[in-house]
């Protein structure tokens, strides 16, 4: 007969459950603008970093919407401009009486629409600014990056096409479900 000392001591409790990994946070890539995609700069299935450049977007058209929205600015400027210079010379002749109140009221109404065109124009070509640069596609997390299913010389939609996903892998979830029964053993044992 073999005799052996019984000595207490914490043994694990191993089980085999199946998991499925998951990312703490996923992103889809979608563009902000429609144009065709014009480059794709990394390689799928492989580590981005945040704010890596993902994807590039033709920009000519938004370059030229830029130069036009430029140009309405300078516009809206002149007309600024001269509508200020009316109603300076204006003002001391309407003190005087020497034009009628409806002359003056309309330079200083034409003065109150030249800035509201300068506004009006200052916004449109903040929008444009904002297109311009959606044609740059960057990462907005680090993560794994998944298939592109576009390729370079496709159209792409606003908003709607799904040019790649990015998922965190550091940390990562790992849900699994178990049997009640085991849970109930696990709960005794503990």
């Amino acid at each position: 007969v073999v005799v052996t000392d019984v000595v207490q001591k914490t043994v694990p409790i191993y089980g085999e459950y199946v998991a499925q990994t998951d990312a703490r946070e996923t992103v889809e890539i979608r563009a902000r603008v429609q144009a065709f995609l014009e480059a794709q700069h990394f390689t799928e299935g492989t580590i981005v970093k945040k704010n890596q450049l993902l994807f590039t977007l033709d920009k000519r058209e938004f370059e030229a919407k830029l130069q036009q929205a430029k140009a309405e600015l300078e516009i809206a400027m002149a007309r600024l401009g001269k509508a200020e210079t009316d109603e300076r010379r204006l003002k001391p002749l309407a003190e005087r009486r020497a034009i009628g109140q409806k002359e003056a009221d309309d330079a200083q109404s034409n003065v109150d629409l030249a800035n509201a065109s300068v506004k009006a124009a200052q916004a449109k070509l903040a929008e444009v600014q904002l297109h311009l640069g959606y044609t740059r596609v960057t990462a907005p997390i680090g993560g794994l990056s998944s298939r592109a299913p576009k390729s370079e010389g496709s159209l792409v939609n606003a908003n709607e096409t799904l040019l790649t996903t990015v998922s965190q892998v550091d940390p990562m979830w790992v849900p699994f479900s178990i049997a009640e029964n085991e849970q109930l053993a696990l709960n005794r044992a503990v």
